[in-house]
């Protein structure tokens, strides 16, 4: 995208001195605050729990964005992934396939990509206060919400999990004494059909009953061809040598041309989930006890193999193998012409216990033979309970526990071809616990929030990673208990007229206790990772009129150590330490012209002490403890003595006669590593919106992060020297105007949404791991009619069908052949039609 037009989305309030600002579109409620209508002239007022008390958005001394549900649908966003697209210095992107149907999530510039459970998140996931620890299946389907909080920077002293990025809190609409019931359907591209009902009745004066759920359907926008049928298409049958047809037809061996080659479908969505919530309300208690369970059975993500790039190894595997049995080769010819269509079957096409001799094929039962199910499946259950009692008038108790289930598998034909170069898949099973209970005490000269915070986790991954061409074969079972404790407090304290002062702290002890079992590779030992620690805010906030307030904050975050998931032999097997980090932030907030205009400002510096980093490379086959190499073969290992993490070719004219103590003349083998390395992030952000006159809305939101790394600037193999998976730049701007139509008996109301964010890295050592920076646009007309409760939408996603990627994963640097990505959604219609009760 060029910059002029990145300018114009961030710029689009350039009327004003105030005009370089986001869309803050937001109302949270809580019971008090549903009683104020807000005024239809002005911004409305807008209540947050973000501090777990209610607080008016502007008078709350944090960087915080929230977004009513109204709001997600007006902006066509029904996805966790997408919120993050209106939240400045925030990037929710879709996983790399190998991960399955999982969200990287980082805020200002700081999250976690890899959805092991080696790792915790970087940024904080809680629906209705309870948190949701893993990674894996976290594309939450935003079921029958009163809104999202997405807060900025470290958070802990009034979190129950530490978070060393941010904190984003999904809130589902509590049930209330008010009956009501909504039914809503939307068609659309690709045969979509979504259905969302619910409905809520009160069962006695006190207690009430809430009901939800949501079925999505939808066919994959990216198609699976048939290699044999689409070379003969295309009218260059040789190049499909002898490589047998997966259609059943078979019509097309003639040679005949073909109009069809389709096996089937990625990217497609088949969803259910199902939500109920129990509330009794009365004098000094309120309870509510809620369950929710989603089954996703949707086919496997939409992925594409960018390039190949033949290696030595991939050529042998050609020549005994592939030459012999099909005369093909493993090459450009498997490369589709469209981001939307790949030959990726998952599935192995030599048989199980195929035997050719010195290759991966060894007549094992193992090897050879295996299809994986071209699904990526979650399933999701929950239980969760919260107790809230007033002990006196200015003290209250609340209690909060939950329990939660995740299964979900992941699968990956990296090589994108129907030959199974390498496949991959990974079972996560995962249940937790939390209990936290928690004291508010509210008085007109200081605040206090304390409680304690308990979490435990049991997980079990299983991988199966494939890779003839390396002779290399893993089923890996990894084994993970994890249990978190932390005790915290939080208190405001307002010494004078207009001015607060906030101080907090938190303790926090983490355990990460892991078996490691890979039989095949001979992995099989125990990793501990422990680490306990004391994390503080402190700040200052002063409101300068009624409507305008500025403050400070310096606060500290941590993140729990993890340990490499995927190693390749023993040696790669270790611990890295925890991550630390300090985050100074100044900020603005302000509303004008009687609430015609809102804006919020905010600067950042954050001092990331020690960060994980990951490394590509390869390395010598070793012995797993000392590291002395142990196999002679055709490569020089430099990191042996003190040179760069990647293995190169052996030359004796000018490295001498074979040394295996010096890695000269040795067998290399891909490496994964994990290390600690610190960081400098800067950057600020804007939030606008603005209601000049009557029906007219306008939102703007821009954020900039500037990180410096010195693995960056020093490693000689660098090439993006930007950190992978945060983008400089993103921004937003939306615009509506309610048109009053009395014939119709309601109003209409187009809308237009522009979202914005720079070029991303995904390996800093790959010039092609890098997606250019993009601007996707959203728009939609709606009619409400006012009488019937009955709200008509029709409207398109991604309007002028800009084709990027989501992510791109370079395999080259590892000494493998292939370059993959997830191409993003094409241009999609939806009609849509609600009717509320």
């Amino acid at each position: 995208m060029s910059f002029s037009l990145r300018n114009k989305l961030l710029g689009m309030a350039g009327a004003s001195v105030f005009a370089m600002s986001i869309a803050a579109p937001a109302q949270a409620q809580d019971d008090a605050a549903a009683q104020a209508q807000p005024q239809r002239a002005g911004v409305e007022e807008i209540v947050v729990t973000a501090t777990r008390s209610a607080t008016n958005l502007q008078e709350t001394p944090l960087a915080i964005t929230a977004v009513t549900a109204n709001a997600l649908t007006d902006r066509a966003i029904n996805n966790i992934q997408d919120v993050a697209a209106i939240v400045p210095n925030a990037s929710f992107a879709a996983a790399n396939a190998s991960f399955g149907r999982a969200v990287q999530a980082y805020i200002r510039g700081i999250g976690q990509y890899d959805f092991n459970l080696a790792f915790e998140p970087g940024v904080a996931f809680y629906v209705d206060d309870q948190y949701y620890a893993l990674l894996a299946g976290s594309t939450f389907d935003l079921l029958d919400l009163e809104r999202v909080e997405v807060l900025r920077g470290p958070q802990g002293t009034v979190f129950g999990r530490n978070a060393i990025g941010g904190a984003v809190n999904l809130i589902s609409k509590a049930p209330d004494a008010t009956p009501s019931a909504y039914v809503e359907a939307t068609v659309g591209s690709y045969n979509r059909t979504d259905l969302r009902a619910g409905f809520n009745v009160p069962l006695s004066e006190n207690l009430f009953f809430r009901v939800s759920g949501v079925s999505k359907k939808r066919k994959g926008y990216q198609k699976l061809l048939d290699f044999r049928c689409d070379m003969v298409r295309q009218g260059t049958p040789g190049l499909a040598g002898r490589f047998p047809s997966l259609d059943p037809s078979d019509g097309f061996l003639s040679g005949a041309s073909q109009t069809d080659c389709e096996l089937g479908r990625y990217g497609g969505e088949s969803v259910v989930a199902l939500r109920g919530a129990l509330r009794y309300a009365g004098t000094g208690i309120d309870l509510t006890l809620s369950a929710d369970y989603t089954n996703d059975d949707s086919p496997a993500v939409a992925n594409k193999q960018l390039r190949i790039v033949p290696s030595a190894a991939t050529q042998a595997l050609d020549a005994a193998v592939y030459q012999p049995l099909w005369g093909v080769s493993y090459d450009s010819r498997f490369l589709t012409n469209s981001p939307y269509t790949t030959y990726a079957t998952y599935c192995d096409p030599i048989p199980a216990g195929t035997n050719i001799a010195g290759t991966y094929y060894n007549g094992g039962s193992d090897r050879g033979g295996q299809c994986f199910d071209r699904k990526a499946v979650i399933e999701n259950y929950g239980f969760s309970g919260k107790a809230v009692v007033d002990l006196t008038q200015d003290l209250t108790l609340t209690v909060l526990g939950s329990y939660r289930n995740v299964f979900t598998t992941a699968i990956n034909d990296t090589d994108g071809s129907p030959l199974s170069l390498q496949t991959t898949k990974s079972i996560i099973t995962h249940e937790q616990w939390t209990v936290e209970p928690r004291l508010n005490y509210t008085s007109p000269l200081f605040d206090v929030t304390a409680g304690l915070f308990y979490y435990k986790g049991k997980g079990l991954t299983t991988s199966n990673v494939s890779i003839p061409f390396l002779n290399f074969q893993q089923n890996a079972r990894i084994s993970v208990d994890s249990e978190a404790k932390a005790a915290y407090a939080q208190a405001q304290v307002r010494p004078l007229d207009r001015l607060q002062l906030t101080a907090g702290l938190r303790y926090s002890e983490d355990t990460k206790d892991t078996l490691f079992n890979n039989g095949q590779g001979g992995i099989i030992r125990p990793v501990l990772v422990k680490d306990d620690r004391i994390d503080y805010r402190f700040g200052a906030d002063y409101k300068l009129t009624d409507s305008m307030m500025v403050y400070g904050s310096i606060a500290s975050g941590y993140r729990p150590g993890a340990f490499n998931p995927r190693p390749f032999q023993a040696s790669q097997l270790v611990p890295v330490a925890a991550e630390e980090m300090v985050a100074y932030e100044l900020g603005f907030k302000g509303d004008f012209f009687d609430r015609r205009l809102r804006l919020n400002v905010a600067g950042f510096y954050s001092d990331y002490s020690s960060r994980i980093v990951s490394q590509s490379g390869s390395e010598c086959i070793n012995n797993g403890t000392t590291g002395v190499c142990t196999l002679a073969g055709t490569q020089v290992d430099p990191a042996v003595t003190g040179g760069n993490e990647l293995c190169r070719a052996y030359n004796p004219a000018t490295d001498g006669a074979v040394n295996l103590a010096q890695g000269i003349g040795v067998a290399c083998i891909s490496k994964t590593n994990y290390v600690n390395s610190p960081g400098k992030v800067k950057g600020f952000e804007v939030e606008l919106e603005a209601r000049p006159v009557d029906g007219l809305t306008f939102n703007l939101a821009g954020g900039y992060t500037h990180f410096d790394a010195p693995e960056l600037r020093n490693d000689p193999l660098v090439v993006n020297q930007t950190p992978v998976y945060v983008p400089q730049w993103t921004g937003s701007a939306g615009i509506q105007y309610e048109i009053p139509v009395e014939q119709l008996g309601g109003s209409i109301t187009p809308r237009i949404d522009g979202f914005y964010q720079s070029k991303i890295s995904f390996n800093s050592r790959s010039p092609i791991a890098q997606i250019p920076g993009r601007a996707v646009f959203n728009g939609r007309i709606s009619y409400q009619n006012d009488a019937g409760d009955l709200t008509v939408a029709v409207g398109a996603t991604n309007l002028f069908n800009k084709q990027y990627y989501y992510n791109i994963f370079d395999l080259v640097p590892f000494g493998q052949p292939t370059t993959e990505a997830q191409p993003g959604r094409p241009r999609e219609w939806y009609l849509s039609v609600r009717k509320s009760f």
